[in-house]
């Protein structure tokens, strides 16, 4: 009777090992199950939203290149050659009178002293008037509208004789006030303008070339 009941103490204590061992095992694979579908919705989170980061950078590229093309013609105000290279320029200023090229300041208009005033004056003739005011035009226009405006005026080398200007900076100052006050009048803002005498400053090849009043349009 012992002996039975001995060896029905020892089946029920291994029937209890097998089924702790049985337990413990099923827990171990649904921690193991747990961790790896966890770990997969981390990277499915992460992938998503590399993706959404992806979508978002094509979107600002496409709207930059739209922007850049959508661009209005009129706008584009600084060309290449205003940042410096020189060389002539046409079709902007349609006057035989007006020499239009590039500076490393930005556009300068050029027009003939000897188009613009008498021998030493500064009061502006009647017939220049008509120039000045496709200059004006062009000033106000909306490739130009927002840079300021700067008028040199320059003389030959003689020296002053005949009129009340003690100076060539004297009276090429005048003039390129003359000119300022004209283009103010035509609708250009004074705040935009500025007037210089540069005398004899930068001479050219030649006395009447030498004459003259630059006007640039400061690209700066």
């Amino acid at each position: 009777m012992e002996g039975m009941w001995k060896r029905a103490l020892t089946m029920g204590i291994l029937a209890s090992t097998l089924a702790l061992g049985l337990g413990t095992g099923g827990c171990q694979n649904n921690k193991q199950a747990e961790a790896e579908a966890t770990e997969a919705n981390e990277l499915r989170t992460k992938n998503a939203q590399l993706e959404q980061s992806l979508r978002e950078r094509d979107a600002t590229i496409a709207e930059l290149q739209r922007s850049q093309t959508a661009q209005p013609q009129q706008m584009q105000v600084a060309p290449a050659d205003m940042a410096g290279g020189g060389g002539a320029r046409s079709g902007d200023f349609s006057d035989p009178d007006i020499r239009h090229d590039s500076t490393s300041e930005g556009e300068r208009l050029t027009v003939a002293g000897d188009v613009l005033f008498g021998s030493g004056s500064a009061d502006l003739k009647a017939t220049s008037k008509k120039t000045l005011d496709k200059v004006a035009a062009e000033l106000k226009s909306n490739r130009y509208a927002r840079f300021s405006v700067r008028v040199d005026g320059y003389t030959d080398s003689d020296p002053i004789r005949k009129s009340k200007w003690g100076s060539n900076e004297a009276l090429s100052e005048a003039r390129a006030r003359s000119v300022e006050k004209y283009l103010e009048s035509k609708g250009v803002s004074s705040s935009r303008l500025s007037a210089y005498g540069r005398g004899a400053q930068n001479l050219k090849k030649s006395k009447a070339e030498s004459r003259r009043v630059e006007i640039i349009i400061l690209s700066r």
